[in-house]
């Protein structure tokens, strides 16, 4: 299956424009199959006000996406903004090929640094789904600094985890080093996806959007500017991985 890294740039003062390079780029994968992944907040990117007004509109995002996954044949992860029952959350939806949300996600840890539990409420389900032969889970960004989070992912099943993420120029480093921490601890593809810089004498947004293999090897992956990338995985890389190294068998529950 095919895994497609939509590393896009992020305009705060034209929003529209966002949702719709998102959809054109979706629909440039026409024919190609598998999953497209958008980064963090693609939409509004962490403007309050454009947070606020999108969290209002986001059935019409999800219309907008839905039809250009149709469109493609592809299915899709996005985050938007979500308001209802009278809280917002940053949620991640899993559409498929045709457009219909499989599965959704919401943020369960929220970055004070950028002040999000002023803006979110938080989530509080960490829950796997099925995608054909596999069985995959979403995070989100910051969740990766929490490594019980993709080990409960784990402990259910998952062998692929889809990261949306919106990271930091200066600290992507530490965002590179904890992707591939995460997908070696837990012997599955792990994807993330994160905003782009738009100029590289002066990066913003960290990029370097990746998908790694169970054993820690690099799919394929981005630099700092806004590009896409596909990569190849299968399923039966992680069986044999998991089968190599016994991580399960050998894990000391009694302790922790």
């Amino acid at each position: 299956m095919k895994i497609h890294l939509i590393q896009i740039t992020v305009k705060e003062n034209d929003t529209e424009s966002n949702l719709k390079k998102a959809c054109s780029m979706i629909l440039k994968l026409r024919g190609e199959g598998g999953i497209a992944v958008l980064p963090e907040m693609f939409i509004p990117g962490y403007n309050k006000k454009n947070i606020r007004y999108w969290g209002e509109r986001w059935q019409y995002a999800v219309m907008c996406i839905a039809d250009a996954a149709k469109r493609a044949k592809i299915s899709v992860v996005f985050t938007t903004p979500v308001s209802e029952r009278d809280k917002r959350y940053n949620r991640a939806l899993f559409l498929d090929k045709d457009g219909t949300i499989i599965s959704k996600y919401d943020k369960v840890h929220l970055f004070r640094l950028m002040e999000e539990e002023k803006i979110f409420s938080e989530g509080n389900k960490l829950e796997t789904f099925k995608f054909g032969e596999w069985t995959a889970g979403i995070n989100t960004c910051y969740d990766i600094r929490f490594p019980e989070s993709q080990r409960k992912l784990w402990k259910e099943g998952a062998d692929l985890m889809i990261v949306p993420a919106t990271w930091p120029h200066k600290r992507v480093d530490a965002m590179v080093k904890l992707a591939y921490a995460r997908a070696v601890e837990n012997q599955c593809y792990f994807v993330i996806v994160n905003r782009a810089s738009e100029d590289p004498d002066k990066p913003t947004y960290g990029g370097n959007s990746m998908v790694i293999a169970p054993d820690g090897s690099l799919v394929c992956g981005c630099g700092i500017l806004e590009e896409s990338a596909s990569g190849e995985i299968e399923i039966s890389k992680v069986e044999e991985y998991r089968k190599l190294i016994d991580c399960k068998a050998d894990r000391r529950q009694e302790l922790y």
